[in-house]
C-alpha cells in the first residue's frame, strides 16, 4: 500500500474525530491499527474516541500498546496523562504528563492538561504558570479557544471573575458558537434589564446555533439572564428547553438508582456493623442533595485555621465502585455490582482506605483536617463509618422546592446529575434521597449532623458554633466570613459563594409557582 493511501485514510480518520463521529473512529480505527500497526496516530484518535464514547479503561489498553512501540512519543504520552486524569488517576496521569514535558518542554497540549490537572488538585499558582506557557505556544484560533477556556474556568474558580470574564470573552470572539463562554459569563454577571449587552447578544445567537449541546447552554444562560432581571416567565421558558436537550441526552432511569439504594439499605440492615478499619484519618464530609448548601458549608469550615478545603471529590465513588468490582465499560449498572455483596470484611475495607487516601495524598496540605464536599457521598455513608470511623458526617438540608428547583436551573457537567433535568425525575429522585437519610439517621443515630440551610442563613453565629463543635474544632472568627475564602470554588455556587451570606436565595422556587405543580404534586 502506498504513502498516498495511508495519508488518506489518516485524513478521512481525523476528519471523523474533528467532527465528533466518535464511533465511527473506533470502528475504522481498530481496523487501520491491524493494517499498519506501526502508525500511532491510528492509536491516539482510536483511543481518544473511546474515552469520548466513557470507555476510558479500553482507551488506555490501547495507548499502552503504542507506548510499547514509541515509549518516547509526546502524543502518546499525553493521552494517557489525559485519560488517567479523566479516570481520577492524577498521580499517574501527571508522571506521564511530565515525561511528555521533560522530552519536550514546551508542548502545548500537555502544558494545557497539567494545568487542568493542577486546578482539579487545587495548585493554583502551578496551573496559572502552565495554563499561561501553553496559551504563550498557541498559534491556531481552536488552541487558543481551548486554552483561554481552562484559563477561564481557573479565574472563575480563584474569584477572579473580571480576569475570568475576559478569557470568556476572547473565545467568543474567535468562535462566537461557542455558548460554554456565554453560560461561564451568565453565572458571574448581574443582568439590570432587557438593553444588557450580553443578553442581546445572546438573543441573536438564538438563531445561528444548531447543536444541541451549544443551544442547551445558550438556554440556560439565558434562563440566569432573565430571572435576574425578574422575567420569570421568560426565564423558565429557556430553563425547559435546556432542560429537554440534556434529558434526552443523558436518558437517566430513575429505576436504576431506586434498585441501587435498595441494595445499599439491604447491607447495612440487619444493624450497623462495628467492624471497622481502625482509621484516624480526620475527614469531614459534607453532603445532602445537589444545591442544598454544601458548597456554603464547606467555605465556612475550610476557613477554620486547622481545616484544608478538598472540594467536590470523587475518591469515596471511585473507592466503593472498586471494592464492589464496578466497571462501567462492562455495560452493567452499579446496583448490579452490590446484589452479591453481603458484608464487608476488614481487609476490604482496607483497600479502600488505602484507595482513599492515596488519591489525597495529590492535594498539598498540612492542616489537621480535609473536607470532602462531594453531595451525593450520601449515598455512601455506611461505608464512610466503616472505612474512615474518625471522620465527621455534616448533611445539608434545605426546603425541597428550593432544592429541586435549583437543581433544574443549572446544568452540570458529566450525566453523574442526570436526574435533574426532568421534574419527575428530580421528584422521584428527592425522594428517594430523603428516604435513605432517614435510613441513614435510624442507623447511626447520633453520628450525622443535619444542618438546615435556613437556619444557617439566618441565624449564622449560633449555627456556626455549634457545627464548629459537632466537628471538633475551636472557634474561628474568620468561619464568619465564608465569602472572604480564597479557596478554589468549580461548582454552580463559584458566583454566589463570593458574597455575603444572603436571604435572596429562600423561597426562590415561588417565583415560578405555577410551573412547578407536577413537582409539588411528588415531594410535597
Amino acid at each position: 500500500m502506498d504513502k498516498k493511501y495511508l495519508e488518506n485514510q489518516a485524513a478521512m480518520l481525523i476528519n471523523s474525530f474533528n467532527t465528533k463521529r466518535f464511533s465511527e473512529v473506533v470502528q475504522k480505527g481498530k481496523v487501520l491499527i491491524k493494517k499498519f500497526p506501526n502508525q500511532l496516530i491510528f492509536y491516539n484518535a482510536t483511543a481518544l474516541s473511546l474515552s469520548s464514547l466513557g470507555k476510558n479503561y479500553e482507551a488506555l489498553g490501547i495507548l499502552k500498546l503504542a507506548l510499547n512501540l514509541s515509549p518516547k512519543d509526546i502524543f502518546v504520552l499525553n493521552n494517557l496523562g489525559l485519560i488517567n486524569s479523566n479516570l481520577n488517576r492524577n498521580k499517574e496521569a501527571r508522571e506521564y504528563l511530565e515525561k511528555a514535558i521533560s522530552i519536550k518542554e514546551n508542548f502545548m497540549d500537555a502544558l494545557l492538561n497539567l494545568g487542568n490537572l493542577d486546578l482539579k488538585e487545587g495548585k493554583t499558582e502551578s496551573a496559572k504558570k502552565n495554563l499561561n506557557k501553553a496559551l504563550e505556544q498557541s498559534n491556531a484560533p481552536n488552541t487558543d479557544v481551548t486554552i483561554n477556556m481552562a484559563l477561564g474556568n481557573m479565574n472563575q474558580q480563584m474569584g477572579n471573575f473580571k480576569e475570568a470574564k475576559n478569557n470568556y470573552e476572547i473565545v467568543s470572539k474567535i468562535d462566537e458558537s461557542n455558548t460554554a463562554a456565554d453560560k461561564s459569563i451568565s453565572t458571574m454577571h448581574k443582568y439590570l434589564d432587557k438593553d444588557d449587552p450580553h443578553l442581546i447578544l445572546m438573543i441573536k445567537k438564538l438563531k445561528k446555533i444548531s447543536d444541541d449541546e451549544n443551544l442547551k447552554l445558550l438556554y440556560f444562560a439565558l434562563g440566569k439572564a432573565y430571572e435576574d432581571i425578574e422575567d420569570y416567565k421568560e426565564s423558565f421558558k429557556y430553563l425547559r428547553l435546556g432542560n429537554n436537550i440534556a434529558d434526552k441526552k443523558i436518558n437517566y432511569n430513575t429505576d436504576d438508582d431506586k434498585k441501587l439504594f435498595l441494595e445499599i439499605k439491604r447491607i447495612f440492615k440487619s444493624s450497623y456493623k462495628d467492624s471497622t478499619t481502625n482509621s484516624k484519618k480526620k475527614i469531614i464530609f459534607i453532603l445532602g442533595m445537589p444545591r442544598s448548601g454544601t458548597t456554603l458549608v464547606e467555605q465556612i469550615i475550610s476557613d477554620h485555621k486547622k481545616v484544608y478545603g478538598g472540594g467536590e471529590l470523587s475518591y469515596m465513588e471511585d473507592t466503593i465502585k472498586k471494592v464492589v468490582g464496578y466497571n462501567a465499560e462492562e455495560g452493567k449498572t452499579l446496583f448490579e455490582s452490590f446484589k452479591n455483596v453481603k458484608d464487608f470484611n476488614f481487609k476490604e475495607l482496607k483497600i479502600a482506605e488505602l484507595e482513599y487516601t492515596e488519591k489525597l495524598k495529590s492535594h498539598d496540605y498540612n492542616e489537621e483536617f480535609i473536607t470532602d464536599k462531594a453531595p451525593l457521598n450520601f449515598r455512601w455513608i455506611g461505608f464512610i463509618r466503616l472505612i474512615f470511623p474518625n471522620s465527621k458526617i455534616i448533611h445539608c438540608c434545605r426546603n425541597s422546592m428550593d432544592i429541586c428547583y435549583s437543581n433544574f436551573k443549572n446544568s452540570f457537567s458529566g450525566g453523574s446529575l442526570g436526574f435533574c433535568y426532568n421534574m419527575e425525575k428530580l421528584g422521584n429522585y428527592f425522594n428517594m434521597y430523603k428516604d435513605l437519610m432517614t435510613f441513614w439517621n435510624d442507623q447511626l443515630k447520633n453520628e450525622i449532623y443535619n444542618l438546615t440551610y435556613e437556619n444557617l442563613i439566618n441565624n449564622k453565629e449560633a449555627e456556626v458554633e455549634k457545627l464548629l463543635k459537632f466537628c471538633n474544632l475551636d472557634w474561628d472568627e474568620n468561619c464568619l466570613n465564608p465569602h472572604k475564602n480564597k479557596k478554589l470554588v468549580g461548582t454552580a455556587s463559584l458566583a454566589q459563594i463570593r458574597s455575603p451570606i444572603y436571604q435572596s436565595s429562600i423561597n426562590k422556587w415561588k417565583n415560578v409557582d405555577n410551573e412547578l405543580n407536577d413537582l409539588k404534586k411528588i415531594i410535597l
